[in-house]
């Protein structure tokens, strides 16, 4: 029984090393004129940039979503990172200071096996959520927020 616990522990520990760090956010704006003037036709954005811990020499990417004015975000946005090995999507927007993400970033790691088995894509679902988020604030009645600090999105999810 004890050489099939060790067994197990040699199979799981490379893979779980292999994505121990979470996601930096910073330099997010949440925009959304038309929540604060239904007239505005001016569109609605998500913006920051994304760092992955575990690739630091990736450096990080410049993340945007979009959408029309008086419309809800798009379920799903291809190219919204300036690098396309990140992704972000909008899982759910009640306006600029209540809106979830789900960001995720995808890259080679050697160290959990050799090619297909090495491509590991990493999850987060990442909540802004104004005001029990900090540094995360807003002016409501602009329907505008930012974040003035690194915000930490926990990866909870890692697919080989």
């Amino acid at each position: 029984m004890a050489s099939i616990l060790i067994f197990a522990a040699l199979l799981v520990s490379p893979f779980t090393a292999a994505f121990s760090g979470n996601f930096e956010v910073t330099n997010v704006v949440v925009s959304s004129p038309s929540q604060a003037n239904p007239n505005s036709t001016e569109g609605s954005f998500v913006q920051f940039d994304f760092l992955d811990q575990d690739t630091p020499e990736v450096g990080t990417t410049h993340c945007c979503v979009e959408w029309a004015a008086g419309s809800q975000p798009p379920t799903t946005y291809s190219n919204a990172c300036h690098n396309s090995t990140f992704d972000v999507q909008v899982q759910s927007w009640q306006g600029v200071d209540n809106v979830s993400l789900e960001l995720s970033h995808q890259y080679i790691d050697d160290s959990i096996g050799q090619y297909p088995y090495n491509i590991l894509t990493k999850f987060s679902d990442f909540v802004l959520a104004y005001p029990s988020i900090q540094p995360y604030s807003c002016d409501i009645s602009k329907a505008e927020c930012e974040s003035s600090g690194v915000l930490v999105a926990v990866v909870t999810t890692a697919v080989a």
